[in-house]
């Protein structure tokens, strides 16, 4: 009994990472099992079950689970009357059990390294209500933080568990990355208009004039418009012809006319991104020439693809690649708010290049590079989450049977698939629940009609996934060690 309260107090905390809840297992289970055999666990604050008759009480000390180690050491300790030994004047015998348990990531044998890739919708509609009467992006939000905490629970031990972020609405924001998606230049010099401006005209308009004029025609003409004066007067004096008319020294300077010049202007990269096209739109090959992702808007202009603004050119939050900093990736997710479309096949197509070994030498220097596919000591797995139908895409087919293609090559390559659809009609015909489940691997999809159920998906989805990684190969989650 002491060997399975401990391996379930540890498997609660692996879970949750919450050192309460951990311990609160483990003395029900305790209770449980000392009930079976007419036993009452005495409680240290009332003594509880001591006046019980018929019943021996054990005390447990030992129940908390120590963060530094992972590890957890509970003592039961009882008497039991020793009637042949009472005559020696020994009255009873005072026993304990102990046993240790340290949770399984914490040791180098059974377990696994854990990469995920999660996909969050912010598109307009996660502005509405679901059925609880809660914003959906707050539902989101909060089960997303809390998927975070299951599967990256606050212990040094779990350093092999990196998740990295897709939010996605009617594109994907790439940040940095965007030129090496797409193979545009990450600044271009873009005509944003014209001015009309001041030039000589020819020779034939040419008249005398005095050196103050002279000097104030120079600088309205537009290559000289820095000169000041000085300047402007030794122009005069190197470029037309002179003479002195009645003790004055007079100039030949042509009249004014006007040019109508192109302005050019630097404009940055717009950092969303579209849909691959062309032979390899549904693969993970990384992007490259022949090989690029969409630009941010396809077959429009070279200047619709560039903004003004550096560093805010796309509403959109950005992508955020694998990393085991739990706190970034809940204070990025805190900031999500919904716009737009929902093009969630371009974020189901992100999640596939976030866990492909393919794209290693695509992410900036300092990446972490991801598993290969046939790595035996590692899960690879994305979690595909959106509140409705896509309805975004720039070329044919549609958005949903693109992104069931795109699920098809992961599911391929050994990538576990998770679906949720939140708040989506209960049809069983609706198009975004054929979707999702499509995109699914084997029975894993969900559809939460409301904030709670969205949290019990998402709870679910990250203890299946703790449990794959955390599972040793006898089988067992925990090591005991005593």
């Amino acid at each position: 009994m002491a060997d399975a309260a401990t391996s379930a107090a540890l498997n609660e905390y692996r879970e949750t990472g919450d050192i309460i809840k951990g311990q609160t297992r483990l003395l029900a289970f305790i209770d449980q099992g000392l009930a079976k055999d007419g036993m009452v666990r005495a409680r240290e604050e009332n003594g509880n079950g001591s006046g019980v008759i018929g019943s021996r009480v054990v005390y447990v000390d030992g129940s908390a689970i120590d963060p530094a180690t992972s590890s957890v050491r509970p003592v039961l300790k009882t008497s039991i009357d020793t009637p042949f030994l009472s005559m020696l004047g020994t009255e009873s015998l005072e026993l304990a059990v102990f046993t240790k348990g340290a949770v399984a990531s914490s040791q180098p044998e059974g377990t696994k390294d854990l990469e995920v890739s999660l996909m969050l919708d912010v598109s307009g509609s996660m502005g509405e209500t679901s059925a609880n009467g809660t914003v959906k992006i707050t539902d989101m939000i909060d089960a997303a933080k809390d998927f975070l905490d299951i599967v990256m629970p606050n212990d040094a031990a779990v350093d092999n568990r990196r998740v990295g972020l897709v939010p996605f609405s009617d594109r994907v924001n790439v940040g940095s990355y965007a030129a090496a998606a797409t193979g545009f230049a990450p600044t271009a010099q873009i005509q944003t208009g014209t001015r009309t401006v001041n030039i000589f005209a020819d020779a034939s308009t040419a008249t005398w004039v005095s050196l103050s004029t002279c000097r104030s025609r120079v600088r309205s003409v537009v290559d000289f418009s820095s000169f000041n004066n000085t300047q402007a007067a030794e122009y005069c004096n190197n470029t037309f012809q002179r003479r002195v008319q009645s003790g004055q020294t007079q100039y030949l300077v042509p009249a004014l006319t006007t040019r109508v010049d192109p302005v050019i202007s630097t404009r940055f990269l717009r950092t969303c991104v579209t849909e691959r096209q062309g032979t390899e739109r549904y693969t993970d090959a990384v992007a490259g020439p022949n090989n690029y992702v969409g630009v941010f808007s396809p077959g429009s202009s070279l200047s619709t693809q560039y903004s003004s603004s550096q560093t805010n050119n796309c509403s959109i939050p950005e992508i955020k690649t694998l990393t085991t900093d739990k706190q970034s990736l809940k204070d990025h997710i805190n900031t999500f708010t919904p716009l737009n479309g929902t093009a969630g096949h371009v974020g189901t197509a992100w999640s596939y290049y976030m866990l492909s070994p393919e794209w290693n030498r695509f992410w900036s220097t300092g990446h972490i590079d991801v598993a290969e596919y046939n790595e035996p000591n590692t899960i690879k797995a994305a979690v595909l989450m959106t509140d409705g139908q896509y309805n975004s895409n720039w070329v044919n087919p549609g958005a949903s049977a693109q992104a069931i293609a795109i699920c098809n090559e992961m599911k391929a390559k050994g990538i576990t698939v998770y679906t949720i659809g939140f708040d989506m009609s209960t049809n069983e015909t609706d198009p975004a629940r054929q979707t999702l489940i499509a995109c699914a691997s084997p029975e894993k999809y969900y559809f939460p009609y409301d904030g709670d159920a969205l949290k019990t998906a998402f709870n679910e989805i990250g203890r299946s996934l703790v449990t794959i990684v955390t599972r040793s190969s006898d089988k067992k989650t925990v090591v005991i060690q005593e």
